[in-house]
Formats: structure tokens, C-alpha cells, sequence
């Protein structure tokens, strides 16, 4: 098996023009790779599609992986509605006496990807591309998922019903959402995102058991 390449980390000290320009590149990317994939992807198609050369692409990037983590940074990194979610348990938090709800939590995520099916798409393609160990992102997805799963499952002091496990409860329903979420991009004229994820939560959440906690 070939050594992983290594990211080329470019310079972060951009001014406004410069980070304007990345801008347009990782949306160029990530329109190329939602239609080819990463490994798809060339530095030269990325170019022609912002309109500069590859050399002024790779003066930003550094190289085609850092242009993958520049991606991954823009979209994947920063805080979201989750994090929001989770910050309002915290000390000092509105919530900060309650415990966060699993399928409240998931109808967070949902509402929020629905509003974004290019960037789903996004996530779809490249988590799938990245299975392969030789993937530049490889690690980065494993960890992800792992840690949405494993840490998030075990980290927060969940309410659940009693005997249900919070921690396989929640990652039953992160996999139920991607497989809906490859069904939707396949067919968003037929599957409402949000309202097919509401028939979901009835079979992953039933009630009268989970009546309270949902």
C-alpha cells in the first residue's frame, strides 16, 4: 500500500481579497466533487471553474489534499446547530438543569441538513470515498464517526427512557439518517427530508415508551 500524501498547509494569513478567492475555490471544489467525487477531482478543472490558473490555485492550497482539508475546514470544522443544542445543558446555559434528548437532537440535525442538501452531498461523497485507507481523509471520517457516535453517545448524560441505551440508541439513529439522507439526494422530488425523518423517529422512538423524551 502507497504512503498517504500529506497535506501542503498553505498560508493562513490572508487578507480579505485572499480569503474572498479561497472562498471561491472550495465552492468550485466542492461543486467538481459532488459531481466526480475527490478522486475525480482535478486542480486544473478546479481553476478553470473559478477562472485563475492551477499555479493560483496551488498558491492558496498548497496541493490537492490541502484543497480537500480546506473543504473539510470550511464546512466540516466549525460549530453547528448541534453544538449549539449541546451548549445550552452547559453551566450558564438556559437548559443547564435538563439533559439533551436524543430525538431532539437528531430533528436538529435534520432541519438543519435539509437547508443544505449540496454540503450533505458533500459529506455522502467524500465519507464514502474516504473508507478506502488510502484516502487522504481517511482518518478524519473514522475519527468523525467515531466520535459522533462513541464520544457523543457516551459524554452527554442523555434522557432515555429507563433500560434503553443511550449510546446505541443514538447511533442506530445516526445510521438510520444516512441511509434516509442518500435516499433524499437520490430522490428529493419524491422524499421530503424532514417530514420522512418524523415517520423515523415513530419506528426509532415509539411511543408510549419514549413519551417525555423525545
Amino acid at each position: 500500500m502507497s504512503e498517504k500524501k500529506q497535506p501542503v498547509i498553505a498560508n493562513k494569513n490572508r487578507t480579505a481579497a485572499a480569503e474572498e478567492r479561497l472562498h471561491e475555490i472550495v465552492l468550485a471544489a466542492v461543486d467538481i466533487i459532488n459531481e466526480r467525487g475527490y478522486n475525480g477531482m482535478s486542480l486544473q478543472a478546479v481553476a478553470n471553474k473559478v477562472g485563475i490558473t492551477q499555479a493560483g490555485v496551488l498558491h492558496y492550497v498548497g496541493n490537492k489534499e490541502g484543497l480537500l482539508f480546506e473543504v473539510i475546514e470550511h464546512y466540516y470544522d466549525r460549530s453547528s446547530s448541534s453544538e449549539d443544542y449541546f451548549s445550552l445543558f452547559e453551566p450558564g446555559g438556559v437548559l443547564e438543569d435538563g439533559r439533551p434528548k436524543i430525538p431532539e437532537y437528531c430533528r436538529l440535525i435534520v432541519a438543519e441538513n435539509a437547508h443544505q442538501p449540496e454540503m450533505v452531498m458533500l459529506f455522502q461523497m467524500l465519507n464514502t470515498e474516504a473508507i478506502s485507507p488510502a484516502h487522504p481523509a481517511h482518518d478524519y471520517f473514522v475519527n468523525r464517526t467515531r466520535g459522533v457516535t462513541e464520544r457523543d453517545g457516551a459524554e452527554h448524560d442523555w434522557s432515555v427512557p429507563e433500560g434503553v441505551d443511550a449510546q446505541l440508541a443514538l447511533s442506530v439513529a445516526l445510521a438510520a439518517m444516512y441511509g434516509l439522507e442518500g435516499r433524499w439526494l437520490a430522490r428529493p422530488d419524491e422524499i421530503d427530508y424532514e417530514a420522512e425523518w418524523a415517520r423515523f423517529e415513530d419506528v426509532l422512538f415509539p411511543l408510549p415508551l419514549w413519551e417525555g423524551y423525545r
